[in-house]
């Protein structure tokens, strides 16, 4: 065990998150561990990791994902924010959860990663690629609907005249998608959902379709306000009518390390009271 590396990664706007991290490390390097701390993180070095845990809510770690993702390294996710959805332990049980981690004693659940990639004014090079982790959404910047014509693979969907389109992955579905009406989906569920938001219609519901397949969302010209695409809600750019945003799945997964936390089921019930009757 004493050859493991171990990346730690906090939400530094969190006194709590950074002192948490702090106590592990100095704990890890006590027992004659490697420890790498960000934001003094390489490609190198997060290679190298045998794990990077990260401390804070699930904004951190979806910014963690999209970190670590491409070189193949396990998140064990610590839930030091206010809700925690995608965080699989809490700062009571960190070192449990950690031994664990270093033993092998965790599952590796693979999730799903979202690749946008961003076409100006048709043309058919692409000039920015984008990953996220939950969603990848086209919206108005203003309080205004925009027009976004929606197609998967050669098959145009609608034009949906709405405050925006969202492409989500299962993991996603528990966040913004949710917001708009979408379904609750299991992140081993293999499928894009394509919701729009607020749209002018009675018709448009979620669709979900393949993770083969790939979803293209265009800025009609009739367009007039900002109008800007962004990859879990952190990542963005301005987009202008003409351009298109090709939504498909990444080719790489981000690996979460479970170590015993509650699994999907019990965090819909535990966390949002799913199913239960609302009395007076």
């Amino acid at each position: 065990m004493s050859g493991k590396v171990v990346g730690l990664l906090a939400n530094d706007t969190k006194p709590a998150a950074v002192e948490t991290a702090a106590g592990l490390a100095q704990q890890l390097k006590q027992r004659g561990l490697q420890v790498r701390m960000a934001p003094e993180f390489s490609d190198d070095e997060i290679a190298q990791c045998d794990f990077v845990v990260v401390f804070g809510g699930d904004g951190t770690v979806l910014a963690a994902a999209r970190l670590v993702a491409e070189h193949g390294t396990p998140l064990l996710a610590i839930h030091l924010g206010r809700f925690g959805f995608v965080t699989e332990a809490s700062p009571d049980n960190l070192i449990d959860a950690v031994d664990a981690a270093l033993e092998g004693r965790c599952e590796v659940h693979e999730r799903m990663l979202l690749a946008g990639a961003i076409y100006r004014g048709g043309s058919e090079t692409a000039e920015t690629q984008l990953l996220a982790v939950n969603d990848i959404v086209v919206a108005s910047g203003a309080v205004r609907m925009v027009h976004v014509h929606t197609q998967v693979g050669k098959d145009a969907i609608a034009t949906y005249a709405a405050d925006g389109v969202i492409v989500s992955s299962p993991t996603g579905s528990t966040g913004y998608s949710l917001s708009a009406g979408g379904p609750l989906v299991h992140p081993d569920v293999r499928a894009l959902m394509i919701t729009p938001i607020a749209p002018h219609t009675l018709s448009a519901r979620t669709l979900l379709v393949p993770d083969t397949e790939t979803v293209y969302l265009t800025v009609e010209t009739q367009t007039r306000d900002a109008v800007a695409v962004t990859a879990d809600g952190q990542t963005g750019l301005s987009l202008t009518p003409g351009d298109t945003v090709a939504i498909s799945r990444a080719p790489y997964n981000v690996r979460m390390l479970a170590a015993g936390g509650p699994n999907f089921y019990q965090k819909i019930r535990s966390r949002w009271h799913y199913g239960e009757r609302l009395t007076g």
